[in-house]
């Protein structure tokens, strides 16, 4: 009897910390909040997709999508070529999600500052010189200055430039190439991931739940060991 008295009090104990943990883990969003994101095309999280989220998550989406909706561009182009048009497009994206993401004063500013120097690439043809200068870009924004109000977003960021690069890199059979991109990969996505923003740590997971980000690979760098 007394055995069974124990047993039960264990499992009553253990409850609150499994309700915790199944209340507090990310919910799965197919992709929909990365691809609102880092796309411009369709597929990103609506609110309709919130309905099972619990809160304080779902209401700090529900902002951030609401930011979205309302989000103005200031970034002034006047493209020539059709490679200008594309990086045009992929920079206002870019600007959208930063403005969206980070709730401080003038960020629409800096937003737009961020887009106008940033070398973003209309395409990137398969290969991982793009990605990897954008993210290096970013990275030494935050050398300059690691209390930037942008650093959640620039670490995010750089882990989603440094993913695309190690696809690339898988493609080009550089071995190399990949060991490096897979360690920048996981160092940044940690330091998104802890972000006191809880919004961060969903986009995390969702991207890092994706199969491949830009081209279909056989590895993930989650679980790529660079030391083998």
């Amino acid at each position: 009897m007394r055995s069974v008295v124990v047993a039960v009090l264990l499992v009553w104990l253990a409850s609150p910390a499994e309700a915790q943990t199944t209340a507090t883990a990310s919910p799965a969003f197919g992709g929909k909040l990365y691809k609102s994101v880092f796309s411009a095309g369709p597929g990103a999280l609506q609110p309709s997709d919130l309905a099972s989220v619990a809160e304080p998550l779902r209401g700090r989406l529900a902002r951030y999508l609401e930011r979205r909706g309302q989000f103005k561009s200031r970034y002034v182009s006047r493209p020539d070529t059709l490679e200008e048009m594309r990086a045009a497009a992929k920079k206002r994206a870019l600007e959208r999600a930063i403005v969206a993401l980070i709730e401080a004063p003038g960020v629409e500013k800096m937003a737009e500052r961020f887009v106008s120097t940033a070398p973003i690439a209309g395409e990137w043809n398969g290969m991982h010189t793009g990605p990897l200068e954008e993210a290096v870009f970013a990275e030494d924004l935050l050398k300059k200055d690691p209390a930037f109000p942008l650093a959640p977003w620039l670490y995010l960021f750089i882990a989603e430039r440094q993913r695309v690069a190690f696809e690339t890199y898988e493609n080009e059979k550089n071995e190399e190439g990949m060991k490096a991109a897979a360690r920048k990969y996981r160092t940044f996505l940690d330091r998104a991931r802890s972000s006191d923003d809880p919004i961060f740590g969903a986009v995390v997971e969702d991207m890092d739940r994706q199969p491949y980000l830009y081209l279909k690979s056989t590895n993930h760098p989650r679980d790529y060991d660079p030391d083998t």
